[in-house]
């Protein structure tokens, strides 16, 4: 498809403007290397940790390998809707929007900092994910936080707000405005269980829970003491919150619906 042939563009915006390594930088790591020296850990060490990091080799090999990515990603997205060319046509003039170039941009900013591969491939499926769509997703969502905001969650995290889709998958699917707290603070002692399951203590939990609140995809459900016990507490995933597990449903580490 001839809409669809300029998929590459944006992905390979980031490079052209992509900033030169600053000088130096070779002397500056050993220096701080050095200043080390009598700890425990190791200059050695810390010399390789600032070299994986910040030498532009390898800062272009995690960028480039998070571009890799959004390309696979682009190719089977475009075979999916190989037979829809109004599908074809919305998704290639979504890439060429200042806002989905920004993400890309942002996205390889954070694939540069990035010491994970599997943080990496979160951020690509983020980007591929926005384009393929979500029942779940703000037509209107600012992408580029969005990434910001993967960036900084961990793989318990995560895995906290896919427990919370799981648990709360009847009331989702019988209230999905969420307009009803009540279908929700119902499962509080099935998410409590699952919680513990997970490995979770009960705290930590909640700080999993409260993470999840601050980047909008969790709220808390309003307290039914009917419902829960005194030490008990219930949350929910928010609708940018189950938009970003649809769009990391490839992605190892985060399960599937």
């Amino acid at each position: 498809m001839t809409e669809f042939g300029k998929i590459d563009d944006p992905v390979d915006a980031p490079f052209k403007a992509w900033p030169e390594e600053p000088s130096g930088l070779g002397e500056k790591s050993l220096a701080l290397a050095m200043a080390f020296t009598g700890l425990i850990f190791p200059p050695a060490k810390i010399l390789q940790i600032l070299k994986d990091q910040f030498a532009s080799p390898n800062r272009f090999g995690r960028v480039e390998f998070l571009l890799n990515g959004f390309r696979l990603g682009l190719k089977r997205l475009e075979s999916e809707a190989a037979a829809d060319r109004d599908r074809l046509k919305a998704i290639a003039e979504r890439l060429e929007t200042p806002q989905l170039t920004e993400a890309v941009s942002i996205a390889c900013e954070e694939a540069a900092r990035s010491s994970s591969e599997l943080k990496i491939k979160q951020l690509a499926a983020v980007l591929v994910g926005v384009l393929r769509g979500s029942e779940w997703a703000d037509p209107k969502e600012d992408v580029g936080a969005m990434i910001r905001d993967i960036s900084q969650l961990g793989v318990r995290d995560l895995e906290a707000l896919t427990i919370l889709r799981t648990v709360h998958a009847a009331a989702i699917a019988h209230t999905p405005n969420f307009h009803d707290p009540n279908a929700f603070s119902g499962e509080t002692a099935t998410l409590m269980c699952q919680a513990d399951a997970a490995g979770f203590h009960r705290d930590d939990f909640l700080s999993a829970c409260e993470r999840l609140r601050g980047f909008g995809l969790a709220a808390e459900v309003q307290r039914n003491n009917s419902r829960m016990a005194q030490e008990e507490f219930c949350y929910r995933p928010t609708r940018r919150g189950l938009a970003v597990l649809d769009y990391l449903a490839d992605v190892g580490g985060v399960a599937a619906r």
